[in-house]
């Protein structure tokens, strides 16, 4: 699928940004939301922060109170039942914007996943990415039995999907890890390798098993922000290497056009 040239979209207003926290994690509220309007000032869609008992206090910020953690699963269930729109991007707290959005890129993405009815369109450019057939195809179908076809992390879904993709139980590591929009109609999206060098949504990834990214405290100092690291460890020097390592084979991957299948 392809951008529409003209600037003019039929936006579909039914759509939520639901920011995944909880309160053990609100070290990373204030980076997260400073960045996200410095680099998303013109962000067209509500936002709510998903958290236990606490607030982020900007009335920008709608907050959605869960309670004590049960499962991950249990978990949005509980944030579904709080969220009006039948389409949601859902963000996980971790994933912090680091440069500017153009917001016509982003109504033209969602517009054109609506259009089209997809269930599922994941909006960053780790894996999976999907080959084009030309230079001007952005978003494209994720082939079933590609690993992580349906990951939580950064994605639009269409309410009904994500019900369906909640597993009794489960926590965030095995609903990502889950095959079970293979058995689905339900199309999957992702985007295509045509955007890797120009993410609509460009991130890094903050904190990695708990643990602060060597990226993470290079970009806060970078950006100025008085964020308090001491109360988490940095990742080991070979947990980096590791993950070094990783995102090379995906690059080999990618550049040999394969997928990782299951």
């Amino acid at each position: 699928m392809q951008l529409n040239k003209t600037n003019k979209y039929d936006m579909n207003n039914d759509v939520s940004i639901v920011v995944i926290s909880c309160d053990k994690y609100m070290d990373l509220w204030m980076p997260f939301f400073n960045c996200f309007f410095k680099y998303w000032p013109d962000c067209p869609y509500p936002i709510y922060l998903a958290t236990n008992e606490l607030e982020y206090p900007d009335p920008r910020i709608k907050p959605i109170k869960i309670g004590l953690d049960q499962d991950y699963s249990s978990n949005i269930l509980r944030i579904l039942e709080q969220v009006e729109s039948q389409w949601l991007i859902l963000w996980i707290e971790d994933l912090i914007i680091k440069s500017k959005i153009d917001t016509v890129k982003i109504l033209e993405l969602i517009n054109l996943a609506q259009k089209n009815n997809v269930g599922y369109l994941k909006l960053s450019v780790d894996t999976p990415l999907v080959f084009p057939h030309n230079k001007k195809e952005i978003i494209a179908p994720i082939p079933k039995k590609v690993k992580y076809r349906s990951a939580i992390g950064l994605a639009l879904y269409r309410k009904d999907v994500l019900l369906k993709l909640l597993i009794p139980g489960a926590n965030a590591w095995e609903l990502d890890k889950s095959k079970k929009s293979n058995f689905l109609e339900d199309s999957f999206y992702g985007l295509t390798t045509n955007l890797r060098c120009n993410p609509p949504i460009p991130v890094i990834n903050a904190v990695i098993k708990g643990k602060w990214s060597y990226e993470a405290i290079r970009f806060f100092k970078k950006e100025g922000l008085n964020v308090n690291i001491s109360n988490r460890s940095r990742i080991s020097l070979k947990s980096h290497l590791y993950i070094k390592l990783y995102n090379f084979r995906l690059n080999i991957y990618q550049i040999l056009r394969k997928y990782w299948y299951d």
